[in-house]
């Protein structure tokens, strides 16, 4: 359903012209609604037990709505128009923008509830401000969906040469005793790709820093550059980890574990570290707003309440795409 796209920006040679998922997402969100049952579940190798879909004997369709480069509403308004006329009964959604009056995606969502087709939409990811909701999730005419927290909690544990621990999340292997290196001088502590020194960096664990680049794609540099695992910190204390599926051993923690650990290194004479991974947890807030969801009030439509609904939105086990990711 690219019509648009395809006229005024063509088509990359590494772009799929199905629907064929290529990052991940697609696969997550479809298997997480209507995944088989009793599926043996495992991440990078390590078993899980097993998982279900909410609605294991659906059957599941899905439209190319976008490229590589993003896309126009013409080509998403079509591809709902065209859910519609082949008969699905839920459509989930999990695109947005800013908040708008209504677009020619919003108004094909409409003629889609007028024809008995139920509407789930994401909230968005703008984080935690107030009047963050973002369309098509501000219109009365579907059901927006926020993300919350679980109990369980997927998480990895750092141990520093001199014995502390410090806990993150993580769904990765773990790591023996390696040597420890802040990235900051080893390239930037952004851990940015092509930017790391692999004379410093090889054969060690990185400690790295979130921001500006996506997180796995700093664990991608920290491989290119010979690293054998990855510290990765936040900018804050607002619990916002993620258990991404890493290129090497990982564990994200919060800013103050990040803090202690970079002070660890530069007063260590040779400092160390290992990955103490495949651990469970609990969630220490939950249940609990992600820091990302968007939040409400309606910044459309204030006397509309928005979202609807929360439904856990973080860990979440579930499928992901064959096609390697980065």
């Amino acid at each position: 359903m690219l019509d648009t796209y395809r006229y005024f920006i063509g088509a990359r040679r590494d772009e799929f012209d199905s629907a064929r998922d290529d990052d991940g997402h697609g696969t997550h969100t479809a298997s997480t609604a209507a995944g088989n049952a009793d599926v043996d579940a495992s991440m990078l190798g390590i078993p899980h037990g097993t998982v279900s879909g909410i609605a294991p004997r659906a059957h599941v369709i899905a439209y190319k709505g976008l490229g590589n480069l993003g896309g126009f509403t013409s080509d998403l308004a079509a591809a709902i128009d065209q859910a519609v006329a082949d008969g699905v009964d839920v459509i989930n959604y999990s695109i947005g923008g800013i908040a708008a009056g209504p677009g020619a995606d919003e108004i094909a969502f409409l003629f889609a509830e007028a024809a008995g087709v139920h509407v789930a939409a994401s909230a968005g990811n703008s984080g935690s401000g107030a009047a963050a909701l973002g369309n098509p999730g501000t219109m009365p005419w579907m059901t927006t969906v926020g993300a919350s927290t679980q109990s369980r909690f997927f998480q990895g544990t750092v141990v520093l040469g001199n014995g502390v621990p410090y806990t993150g999340a993580s769904i990765t292997n773990g790591t023996g005793e390696a040597p420890l290196v802040d990235a900051e001088f080893a390239g930037g502590d952004l851990c940015l790709p092509d930017m790391l020194d692999s004379g410093l960096v090889s054969g060690k664990i990185v400690l790295c820093r979130r921001g500006t680049i996506a997180r796995a794609s700093k664990s991608l540099a920290v491989l290119q550059a010979g690293g054998v695992g990855m510290v990765m910190y936040d900018n804050s204390d607002d619990n916002n980890l993620s258990s991404d599926p890493h290129w090497v051993p990982s564990v994200h923690v919060d800013q103050t574990p990040g803090l202690a650990i970079k002070a660890y290194i530069a007063s260590a004479a040779n400092p160390t570290a290992l990955i103490d991974a495949e651990q469970y947890g609990e969630w220490p807030s939950a249940p609990s707003m992600t820091i990302f969801s968007s939040r409400g009030p309606n910044p459309v439509a204030p006397d509309i309440i928005k979202p609807d609904i929360t439904a856990p939105g973080i860990q979440i086990l579930a499928g992901t795409s064959p096609q390697a990711i980065g």
